[in-house]
């Protein structure tokens, strides 16, 4: 009985492991470095020079889109601060004036 588990076991991890295997994470770094290499030669894998400047206008323009954001959200802060400002300094205006009819209250 001990002796059928440790043969079925023995099995078990013989056929496991060669019914795993083929795929990229298998390989060697060398093996690994030349399917790179060999993908990089197909004619598909490459681009052309047409292909090559619309990827870098695609990114020129990603790159000012986030520009343009960013000056949007400073611009809706300025925007917001400025708001702030004007309303707390009404807030002073209107607290000045009141204090100023109290005192004047006050002196007559």
């Amino acid at each position: 009985m001990k002796n059928l588990l440790i043969v079925l076991t023995a099995s078990a991890v013989l056929l496991t492991g060669c019914a795993t295997g083929g795929s990229v994470g298998d390989m060697a770094i060398g093996d690994d470095s030349t399917a790179i290499k060999a993908g990089r030669n197909r004619a598909e894998a490459q681009l052309s020079r047409a292909e090559l400047e619309q990827h870098r206008r695609q990114r020129t323009n990603v790159s000012e889109e986030l520009d343009l954001e960013q000056k949007k959200r400073s611009n809706k802060q300025q925007q917001i601060g400025g708001a702030m400002g004007t309303i707390i300094g009404g807030a002073a205006t209107v607290g000045a004036v009141a204090g100023t009819i109290k005192a004047l209250g006050s002196w007559f």
